[in-house]
Order: C-alpha cells, then sequence, then structure tokens
C-alpha cells in the first residue's frame, strides 16, 4: 500500500498548484508550478485550465501570463477541489472493491463509513491557504 489516503495525483497536483499560488502572492504560471511538483507542465496546464473553468483560478495572458487565484485561498477547501475535479467522494462499505460480508453489522463496514466521514470533515476543513503554508 503506498498511500494512507487514496486521494489521485490530478487533486493532488491541483492542490498543490493552487497552494503554490498562494505561497507566490496569489498566482502562478502552469510552467513554474509544474517545476516545483515535478509534474509534466502539459498535464499540470490541464489541470489548471480545469480549475479556471471551473472558476477557482482565473488565467492571465501575455508575459508573465498564469493563473492567479480567483478568490482568497482560506475560502477554498482540498475538498472543493477534489469535488471540482473528480466528483465526490467514493462510498466504501467494504475494504474489498465489492462487499463480501452478509450483514450490514461488519466492523470493517463501520470503519468504511467512519474513515470516510472524517476525511470528508479533515478535506473540507483543510484549506489552501493551510497547504500554502509549507512552501
Amino acid at each position: 500500500m503506498d498511500r494512507i489516503v487514496a486521494v489521485s495525483d490530478t487533486v493532488n497536483a491541483g492542490i498543490h498548484a493552487l497552494a503554490l499560488a498562494e505561497a507566490n502572492g496569489g498566482s502562478i504560471s502552469a510552467r513554474e508550478a509544474a517545476e516545483r511538483l515535478q509534474v509534466s507542465s502539459s498535464y499540470l496546464a490541464k489541470i489548471m485550465q480545469k480549475l479556471a473553468t471551473k472558476g477557482l483560478l482565473t488565467p492571465t495572458r501575455g508575459l508573465g501570463g498564469g493563473y492567479a487565484l480567483a478568490k482568497p485561498a482560506e475560502q477554498i477547501s482540498c475538498l472543493e477541489v477534489l469535488t471540482l475535479l473528480e466528483g465526490d467522494l467514493p462510498r466504501r462499505e467494504c475494504l474489498f472493491a465489492k462487499a463480501v460480508c452478509r450483514t450490514g453489522t461488519c466492523a470493517l463496514r463501520t470503519f468504511c463509513a467512519d474513515t470516510e466521514r472524517r476525511l470528508r470533515t479533515a478535506l473540507e476543513t483543510i484549506t489552501i491557504a493551510a497547504v500554502a503554508r509549507s512552501f
């Protein structure tokens, strides 16, 4: 298992690109963000374009162009970024992809529901501003 939480690379890159923009005074180029995050610039540009389409970034053209935060980083939660890029968090009732227990009282089913609730709460609470403080 290489991840504690199964957040996609796309969401991870989007969150960190927004945080880099905040840490950089509110804006950053896709190329510069890609270099800092060690990802492909074309890959990150697509993510940033989608975030712009969804209203979290404002594109700026010309020399020194890039993307600016469309609203304060304190008002953007990690859950909002995840939802805009991929839809709602997936619901898991079992550690297996398809539930194998015959009853709804499995201890691991309760664990999955509790973990999902805690993850949702954490992602709602953590803002881009909080992530940006690490840069």
